[in-house]
């Protein structure tokens, strides 16, 4: 397949909860998914500069999303300790 089409999967609940929020979310049929692939084809033909993604969100575990919370969480923590430090070096510096 052209590499301006592509398909992704992700699994997770709150995920498909969120996306069904978004102003651009819009709900299809069956047909209508298998012809907006046919069209992104024909689309992609025309304008190669177009670049297309279909994203199937499926129901299932959010492990996967805890675990990222948890890593970004963690690393903002780390950045704000790091700030702090800085903070400090630079008012030991100019004796702020």
């Amino acid at each position: 397949m052209n590499d301006n089409i592509n398909f992704a999967l992700i699994t997770s609940d709150s995920l498909r909860e969120d996306i069904k929020s978004w102003d651009s979310y819009q709900d299809l049929d069956k047909d209508q998914f298998l012809d907006l692939i046919d069209y992104s084809k024909d689309l992609i033909n025309q304008d190669p500069n177009h670049e297309i993604m279909f994203l199937v969100v499926a129901k299932g575990e959010d492990s996967k999303v805890s675990k990222e919370k948890e890593k970004e969480a963690a690393t903002q923590a780390s950045r704000k300790q790091l700030r702090s430090k800085s903070k400090n070096i630079l008012n030991s510096i100019y004796g702020v």
